[in-house]
């Protein structure tokens, strides 16, 4: 686990690697605000949890937010700016025909922040202690 840890340390100093990194972010939670704010027709057969939905994505760009940059702390450079990029995208479900705002969702989107902070820790602190 060490190794990994120092590899991602040493991919963060590349310039490339984070420009394109940064690219990735941006680009994907650009198509989530579109993706949130058209109307989504599901076929009748298919059941999806939002809230699980909610979960993963917000996990998967605290993962990425994190890879790209090691500025600390993470609440104040990372988790925060999710945070109010999950409420701004319940703002203008809001004003959404088809869609609403969620206070459910925007508590999703602090647990998939959250469950990947503590995963986090957890690394860390075992990759510590080795």
């Amino acid at each position: 686990m060490h190794k990994l840890i120092l590899w991602v340390r040493h991919l963060r100093q590349i310039a490339v690697f984070k420009f394109s990194t940064r690219t990735i972010v941006l680009t994907l939670m650009l198509l989530g605000v579109w993706v949130a704010t058209v109307k989504l027709d599901f076929p009748s057969g298919i059941s999806i949890n939002d809230k699980l939905i909610h979960v993963v994505v917000f996990f998967g760009f605290a993962f990425l937010m994190d890879l790209t940059s090691s500025r600390h702390p993470f609440w104040l450079w990372k988790g925060l700016p999710l945070l109010l990029y999950g409420a701004g995208i319940e703002v203008l479900q809001y004003f959404t025909p088809f869609r609403s705002f969620s206070i459910l969702d925007l508590a999703a989107d602090f647990f998939g922040i959250l469950l990947y902070f503590f995963i986090k820790i957890i690394v860390v602190f075992y990759d510590s202690r080795n």
